[in-house]
Protein backbone atom coordinates (compact mmCIF):
# COMPACT_ATOMS: atom_id res chain seq x y z
CA UNK A 1 0.00 0.00 0.00
CA UNK A 2 0.84 3.03 -1.34
CA UNK A 3 0.78 6.88 0.01
CA UNK A 4 -2.07 8.36 -1.68
CA UNK A 5 -2.02 10.35 -4.95
CA UNK A 6 -4.52 13.15 -5.24
CA UNK A 7 -6.31 14.45 -8.46
CA UNK A 8 -5.10 18.03 -9.42
CA UNK A 9 -8.35 20.15 -8.73
CA UNK A 10 -8.11 21.52 -12.07
CA UNK A 11 -8.45 17.87 -13.21
CA UNK A 12 -11.48 16.70 -11.53
CA UNK A 13 -15.11 17.79 -13.24
CA UNK A 14 -18.11 17.35 -11.01
CA UNK A 15 -21.78 17.71 -12.42
CA UNK A 16 -23.14 19.27 -9.23
CA UNK A 17 -26.53 18.66 -10.07
CA UNK A 18 -26.18 15.12 -10.78
CA UNK A 19 -24.41 15.05 -7.13
CA UNK A 20 -26.88 15.55 -4.99
CA UNK A 21 -28.50 12.07 -4.06
CA UNK A 22 -32.23 12.06 -2.97
CA UNK A 23 -32.48 12.46 1.00
CA UNK A 24 -33.26 9.19 2.72
CA UNK A 25 -31.21 6.97 -0.61
CA UNK A 26 -28.81 4.61 0.59
CA UNK A 27 -24.95 5.73 0.20
CA UNK A 28 -21.62 3.94 1.10
CA UNK A 29 -20.47 4.21 4.91
CA UNK A 30 -17.61 3.05 6.98
CA UNK A 31 -18.53 1.72 10.29
CA UNK A 32 -16.64 0.36 13.23
CA UNK A 33 -16.46 -3.05 13.48
CA UNK A 34 -15.06 -3.41 17.21
CA UNK A 35 -15.21 -7.42 17.34
CA UNK A 36 -12.58 -7.26 14.26
CA UNK A 37 -11.42 -4.32 15.48
CA UNK A 38 -11.48 -2.90 12.14
CA UNK A 39 -13.19 -0.57 9.43
CA UNK A 40 -16.11 -2.18 7.50
CA UNK A 41 -18.49 -0.79 4.33
CA UNK A 42 -21.81 -0.26 5.08
CA UNK A 43 -24.72 1.52 3.82
CA UNK A 44 -26.62 4.44 5.49
CA UNK A 45 -28.95 7.07 4.48
CA UNK A 46 -28.24 10.24 2.86
CA UNK A 47 -28.46 12.84 5.84
CA UNK A 48 -31.15 15.60 4.91
CA UNK A 49 -29.78 19.20 4.92
CA UNK A 50 -30.55 20.73 8.14
CA UNK A 51 -32.36 24.17 7.72
CA UNK A 52 -29.53 26.70 6.75
CA UNK A 53 -26.95 23.76 6.50
CA UNK A 54 -25.78 22.55 3.34
CA UNK A 55 -24.63 18.77 1.75
CA UNK A 56 -20.63 18.04 1.34
CA UNK A 57 -19.68 15.18 -1.34
CA UNK A 58 -16.66 13.68 0.85
CA UNK A 59 -13.93 13.36 -1.13
CA UNK A 60 -11.14 12.15 1.40
CA UNK A 61 -10.45 11.42 5.42
CA UNK A 62 -7.63 11.09 7.81
CA UNK A 63 -8.20 8.42 10.65
CA UNK A 64 -7.18 9.94 13.31
CA UNK A 65 -6.13 8.23 16.98
CA UNK A 66 -9.38 8.76 18.57
CA UNK A 67 -10.66 6.79 15.86
CA UNK A 68 -8.19 4.29 16.53
CA UNK A 69 -8.82 3.98 20.36
CA UNK A 70 -12.69 4.49 20.33
CA UNK A 71 -12.97 1.06 17.64
CA UNK A 72 -10.05 -0.98 19.82
CA UNK A 73 -11.55 0.04 23.33
CA UNK A 74 -14.97 -0.69 22.19
CA UNK A 75 -16.12 2.78 23.10
CA UNK A 76 -17.16 3.29 19.35
CA UNK A 77 -20.80 0.66 18.91
CA UNK A 78 -20.79 -1.65 16.29
CA UNK A 79 -22.03 0.27 13.01
CA UNK A 80 -21.21 3.73 14.36
CA UNK A 81 -19.81 5.79 11.97
CA UNK A 82 -16.34 7.66 12.71
CA UNK A 83 -14.44 10.35 10.83
CA UNK A 84 -13.25 14.17 11.72
CA UNK A 85 -10.92 15.37 9.42
CA UNK A 86 -12.44 15.85 5.99
CA UNK A 87 -12.40 17.63 3.14
CA UNK A 88 -15.08 17.25 0.12
CA UNK A 89 -17.17 19.60 -2.34
CA UNK A 90 -20.40 21.22 -1.25
CA UNK A 91 -23.36 19.79 -3.48
CA UNK A 92 -25.92 21.65 -1.73
CA UNK A 93 -27.22 24.11 0.20
CA UNK A 94 -30.86 25.14 2.45
CA UNK A 95 -32.49 27.94 1.11
CA UNK A 96 -32.33 29.95 3.82
CA UNK A 97 -28.30 29.42 4.28
CA UNK A 98 -26.23 32.02 5.70
CA UNK A 99 -24.29 34.45 3.30
CA UNK A 100 -20.52 32.37 3.44
CA UNK A 101 -17.53 33.12 1.45
CA UNK A 102 -17.56 30.38 -0.60
CA UNK A 103 -20.28 28.55 -2.89
CA UNK A 104 -21.98 25.49 -4.90
CA UNK A 105 -19.16 23.03 -6.12
CA UNK A 106 -16.15 24.35 -4.21
CA UNK A 107 -14.05 21.93 -2.43
CA UNK A 108 -13.72 22.83 1.54
CA UNK A 109 -12.15 21.39 4.65
CA UNK A 110 -14.60 21.47 7.89
CA UNK A 111 -14.10 20.42 11.22
CA UNK A 112 -16.54 19.07 13.00
CA UNK A 113 -16.98 20.63 16.71
CA UNK A 114 -19.15 23.88 17.18
CA UNK A 115 -18.38 25.70 20.41
CA UNK A 116 -21.69 28.28 21.30
CA UNK A 117 -19.39 31.35 21.97
CA UNK A 118 -22.20 32.53 24.67
CA UNK A 119 -21.44 29.99 27.57
CA UNK A 120 -19.15 30.68 30.72
CA UNK A 121 -16.22 27.98 29.24
CA UNK A 122 -16.44 29.80 26.00
CA UNK A 123 -15.77 33.26 27.75
CA UNK A 124 -13.09 31.52 29.86
CA UNK A 125 -10.84 30.38 26.32
CA UNK A 126 -12.26 26.88 27.32
CA UNK A 127 -14.29 26.25 23.78
CA UNK A 128 -13.31 22.30 24.20
CA UNK A 129 -15.67 22.28 27.23
CA UNK A 130 -18.64 23.88 25.81
CA UNK A 131 -21.28 21.57 26.07
CA UNK A 132 -22.58 22.08 22.35
CA UNK A 133 -18.62 22.02 21.23
CA UNK A 134 -18.87 18.35 22.54
CA UNK A 135 -22.55 17.89 21.29
CA UNK A 136 -21.78 19.21 17.71
CA UNK A 137 -20.84 16.77 14.88
CA UNK A 138 -21.65 15.34 11.36
CA UNK A 139 -23.96 13.55 9.94
CA UNK A 140 -23.62 10.40 9.96
CA UNK A 141 -20.25 11.22 10.70
CA UNK A 142 -17.29 11.88 8.36
CA UNK A 143 -16.38 8.22 7.12
CA UNK A 144 -19.48 8.97 4.41
CA UNK A 145 -19.77 9.38 1.00
CA UNK A 146 -22.09 12.28 1.54
CA UNK A 147 -22.43 14.27 5.20
CA UNK A 148 -24.31 17.02 6.54
CA UNK A 149 -23.24 20.72 7.15
CA UNK A 150 -25.29 22.28 9.77
CA UNK A 151 -25.53 26.19 9.70
CA UNK A 152 -22.94 26.64 12.44
CA UNK A 153 -20.35 24.40 10.23
CA UNK A 154 -20.30 26.80 7.23
CA UNK A 155 -20.25 29.80 9.30
CA UNK A 156 -17.18 28.94 11.22
CA UNK A 157 -15.54 25.51 10.54
CA UNK A 158 -15.45 25.33 6.86
CA UNK A 159 -12.95 26.80 4.93
CA UNK A 160 -12.72 27.03 1.23
CA UNK A 161 -9.59 24.97 -0.25
CA UNK A 162 -7.01 26.97 -2.57
CA UNK A 163 -7.46 25.07 -6.04
CA UNK A 164 -3.10 24.45 -5.16
CA UNK A 165 -3.71 22.75 -2.61
CA UNK A 166 -4.59 19.02 -2.28
CA UNK A 167 -7.14 16.83 -0.55
CA UNK A 168 -4.08 15.65 0.89
CA UNK A 169 -3.15 18.51 2.57
CA UNK A 170 -6.07 19.90 3.46
CA UNK A 171 -7.30 16.94 5.76
CA UNK A 172 -4.23 18.37 8.06
CA UNK A 173 -6.51 21.40 9.48
CA UNK A 174 -8.57 20.15 12.29
CA UNK A 175 -5.36 17.76 13.44
CA UNK A 176 -2.74 20.73 13.30
CA UNK A 177 -5.16 23.20 15.20
CA UNK A 178 -5.41 20.33 17.93
CA UNK A 179 -1.51 20.74 18.24
CA UNK A 180 -1.40 24.22 17.87
CA UNK A 181 -3.97 24.39 20.63
CA UNK A 182 -1.62 22.43 22.95
CA UNK A 183 1.74 24.41 22.33
CA UNK A 184 -0.80 27.85 23.09
CA UNK A 185 -2.20 25.89 26.19
CA UNK A 186 1.97 25.06 27.15
CA UNK A 187 2.85 28.96 26.86
CA UNK A 188 2.42 31.81 25.42
CA UNK A 189 6.31 32.63 24.28
CA UNK A 190 8.06 30.66 22.62
CA UNK A 191 10.47 28.12 24.94
CA UNK A 192 13.81 27.91 24.75
CA UNK A 193 13.74 23.64 24.74
CA UNK A 194 11.00 21.39 23.89
CA UNK A 195 11.03 17.24 24.34
CA UNK A 196 8.56 15.28 22.03
CA UNK A 197 7.79 12.25 23.44
CA UNK A 198 6.43 9.82 20.47
CA UNK A 199 7.12 11.18 17.27
CA UNK A 200 3.62 9.58 15.93
CA UNK A 201 1.74 12.23 13.44
CA UNK A 202 0.87 14.54 16.01
CA UNK A 203 4.24 14.40 17.70
CA UNK A 204 5.88 15.47 14.22
CA UNK A 205 3.83 17.95 13.68
CA UNK A 206 4.24 19.72 16.87
CA UNK A 207 8.05 19.27 16.20
CA UNK A 208 7.96 20.91 13.16
CA UNK A 209 5.65 23.66 14.39
CA UNK A 210 7.88 24.61 17.65
CA UNK A 211 11.25 24.15 15.06
CA UNK A 212 9.04 27.29 13.16
CA UNK A 213 9.28 29.22 16.39
CA UNK A 214 13.12 28.59 16.55
CA UNK A 215 12.87 26.46 19.61
CA UNK A 216 15.34 23.75 20.47
CA UNK A 217 13.64 20.15 19.60
CA UNK A 218 14.31 17.16 21.48
CA UNK A 219 12.33 13.95 19.58
CA UNK A 220 11.91 10.91 21.74
CA UNK A 221 10.23 7.65 20.04
CA UNK A 222 11.38 3.95 19.77
CA UNK A 223 11.12 3.92 16.94
CA UNK A 224 14.71 4.94 14.64
CA UNK A 225 12.93 5.37 11.79
CA UNK A 226 10.86 8.04 13.03
CA UNK A 227 13.87 9.60 14.55
CA UNK A 228 15.42 9.28 11.18
CA UNK A 229 12.31 11.28 9.52
CA UNK A 230 12.60 14.05 12.20
CA UNK A 231 16.07 15.07 11.58
CA UNK A 232 15.89 14.02 8.14
CA UNK A 233 13.50 17.10 7.25
CA UNK A 234 14.87 19.70 10.27
CA UNK A 235 11.85 19.46 12.72
CA UNK A 236 14.20 17.79 15.48
CA UNK A 237 17.72 19.07 16.51
CA UNK A 238 18.54 15.71 18.61
CA UNK A 239 16.24 12.47 18.96
CA UNK A 240 16.98 9.41 20.69
CA UNK A 241 15.20 5.97 21.83
CA UNK A 242 13.66 7.06 25.64
CA UNK A 243 16.09 4.49 26.91
CA UNK A 244 19.22 5.46 24.99
CA UNK A 245 21.76 6.25 28.43
CA UNK A 246 23.38 9.10 26.50
CA UNK A 247 19.91 11.22 26.49
CA UNK A 248 21.04 12.64 30.28
CA UNK A 249 24.36 14.32 28.28
CA UNK A 250 22.28 15.32 25.27
CA UNK A 251 19.84 17.39 27.46
CA UNK A 252 22.62 18.57 29.72
CA UNK A 253 24.73 19.87 26.37
CA UNK A 254 21.63 21.61 24.86
CA UNK A 255 19.71 22.67 27.93
CA UNK A 256 20.55 25.82 30.71
CA UNK A 257 19.00 23.34 33.50
CA UNK A 258 19.41 19.53 32.91
CA UNK A 259 15.99 19.58 31.37
CA UNK A 260 13.69 20.98 29.14
CA UNK A 261 10.93 23.79 29.38
CA UNK A 262 8.34 21.59 28.16
CA UNK A 263 7.54 18.26 27.45
CA UNK A 264 4.81 17.52 24.17
CA UNK A 265 3.79 14.56 25.52
CA UNK A 266 1.67 12.49 22.54
CA UNK A 267 1.66 8.84 24.06
CA UNK A 268 0.14 7.92 27.45
CA UNK A 269 1.36 4.42 29.04
CA UNK A 270 3.98 4.48 32.33
CA UNK A 271 7.48 4.25 30.12
CA UNK A 272 6.17 7.88 28.47
CA UNK A 273 5.26 9.43 31.37
CA UNK A 274 8.27 8.49 33.25
CA UNK A 275 10.12 9.69 30.31
CA UNK A 276 8.74 13.07 30.42
CA UNK A 277 9.21 13.84 33.94
CA UNK A 278 12.85 12.93 33.60
CA UNK A 279 13.14 15.36 31.01
CA UNK A 280 11.32 18.41 31.97
CA UNK A 281 13.17 20.49 33.99
CA UNK A 282 12.25 21.80 37.44
CA UNK A 283 9.12 24.23 36.92
CA UNK A 284 8.66 23.01 33.64
CA UNK A 285 5.64 22.20 31.62
CA UNK A 286 4.09 18.73 30.45
CA UNK A 287 1.66 19.15 27.86
CA UNK A 288 -0.51 16.07 27.42
CA UNK A 289 -1.82 15.85 24.08
CA UNK A 290 -3.65 12.43 24.21
CA UNK A 291 -5.20 9.50 27.10
CA UNK A 292 -4.72 6.29 28.51
CA UNK A 293 -6.00 3.36 26.54
CA UNK A 294 -7.91 0.53 28.74
CA UNK A 295 -5.68 -2.24 29.60
CA UNK A 296 -4.94 -4.58 27.80
CA UNK A 297 -5.13 -4.31 24.43
CA UNK A 298 -4.97 -7.43 22.81
CA UNK A 299 -1.97 -8.01 20.42
CA UNK A 300 -0.72 -4.40 21.28
CA UNK A 301 2.80 -4.15 20.21
CA UNK A 302 4.13 -2.57 23.44
CA UNK A 303 7.92 -1.69 22.25
CA UNK A 304 5.85 0.76 19.79
CA UNK A 305 5.56 4.25 22.00
CA UNK A 306 4.49 6.30 19.09
CA UNK A 307 1.94 2.85 17.72
CA UNK A 308 -2.04 2.65 20.14
CA UNK A 309 0.35 0.94 23.03
CA UNK A 310 -0.72 3.11 25.76
CA UNK A 311 -1.63 1.00 28.85
CA UNK A 312 -3.53 2.00 31.82
CA UNK A 313 -3.67 2.54 34.95
CA UNK A 314 -0.89 5.59 34.67
CA UNK A 315 -0.04 7.12 38.12
CA UNK A 316 1.33 10.27 38.78
CA UNK A 317 3.15 10.77 42.10
CA UNK A 318 1.96 14.02 42.96
CA UNK A 319 4.82 14.66 45.55
CA UNK A 320 6.88 14.92 42.82
CA UNK A 321 4.68 17.49 40.60
CA UNK A 322 4.17 19.57 43.78
CA UNK A 323 8.15 19.80 44.88
CA UNK A 324 9.14 20.29 41.32
CA UNK A 325 6.42 23.01 40.86
CA UNK A 326 6.02 20.80 37.23
CA UNK A 327 3.01 22.50 35.73
CA UNK A 328 0.73 19.92 34.11
CA UNK A 329 -1.35 21.06 31.00
CA UNK A 330 -3.59 18.43 28.91
CA UNK A 331 -5.20 19.75 25.52
CA UNK A 332 -8.23 17.96 24.10
CA UNK A 333 -9.42 19.59 21.07
CA UNK A 334 -8.98 23.29 19.39
CA UNK A 335 -10.29 26.46 19.27
CA UNK A 336 -12.16 28.23 16.69
CA UNK A 337 -8.48 30.61 16.56
CA UNK A 338 -6.59 27.36 16.01
CA UNK A 339 -8.41 26.41 13.13
CA UNK A 340 -8.04 29.85 11.39
CA UNK A 341 -4.42 29.44 12.11
CA UNK A 342 -4.05 26.01 11.21
CA UNK A 343 -5.70 26.63 7.45
CA UNK A 344 -3.57 29.74 7.18
CA UNK A 345 -0.26 27.87 7.44
CA UNK A 346 -1.68 25.01 5.33
CA UNK A 347 -3.11 26.93 2.53
CA UNK A 348 -0.09 29.45 2.57
CA UNK A 349 2.18 25.85 2.87
CA UNK A 350 4.62 27.12 5.96
CA UNK A 351 4.73 23.68 6.63
CA UNK A 352 5.98 20.11 5.42
CA UNK A 353 3.00 17.67 5.50
CA UNK A 354 3.16 15.43 2.43
CA UNK A 355 5.84 13.16 4.51
CA UNK A 356 3.31 12.62 7.11
CA UNK A 357 0.54 11.03 4.93
CA UNK A 358 2.22 7.53 4.71
CA UNK A 359 -0.44 5.19 3.46
CA UNK A 360 -3.51 5.85 0.98
CA UNK A 361 -6.83 3.57 1.30
CA UNK A 362 -9.48 3.03 -1.06
CA UNK A 363 -12.79 1.76 -0.08
CA UNK A 364 -12.19 -1.81 -1.05
CA UNK A 365 -9.27 -2.28 1.52
CA UNK A 366 -10.81 0.29 4.64
CA UNK A 367 -10.46 -2.93 6.84
CA UNK A 368 -7.07 -2.69 6.63
CA UNK A 369 -6.52 0.65 7.89
CA UNK A 370 -6.51 0.63 11.74
CA UNK A 371 -4.09 -2.31 11.42
CA UNK A 372 -1.60 -0.03 9.29
CA UNK A 373 -2.07 2.40 12.55
CA UNK A 374 -1.95 0.59 15.39
CA UNK A 375 1.11 -1.82 14.24
CA UNK A 376 3.62 1.45 14.00
CA UNK A 377 3.45 0.82 10.30
CA UNK A 378 1.55 4.08 9.32
CA UNK A 379 2.20 7.63 10.87
CA UNK A 380 -1.12 9.17 9.14
CA UNK A 381 -3.74 7.22 7.38
CA UNK A 382 -6.06 8.71 4.51
CA UNK A 383 -9.08 7.65 3.27
CA UNK A 384 -9.87 8.10 -0.30
CA UNK A 385 -13.33 8.45 -0.22
CA UNK A 386 -14.09 9.70 -4.35
CA UNK A 387 -15.04 6.17 -5.26
CA UNK A 388 -17.06 3.73 -3.40
CA UNK A 389 -16.90 0.32 -4.04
Amino acid sequence: MSPPSDVAPSALSLDVAQAIPPSGSEMSVLVANPQQQSLAVATSAVPAIPPGGGLLALEGAGLCGSDVEKILSGRAQEHTVLGHEVVGRLVALAPDAPALPFEIGQRLVVAHHIPCGRCHYCFNQNQSMCRQFKASNFQPGGFSQWIALSAEHLQYTAFPIPDEIPNTLAVHVEPLACVLRGIRRGGTTAPDSVAVVGLGYIGLLAAQCYQRQGTWVLGLDVQPERCALAQTHGWVQASHHPADPSLASTLKDHTATGGVDVVYLTVINPASLATALSCVRDGGTIVQMAGPLPDPLPDAPEEKMSAVAATAPCGVDLATLYYREITWIPSYSPALTDLQTAARLIFQQHLLLTPLITHGVPWSQADQAVALYRSGQAIKVYLDLRRPS
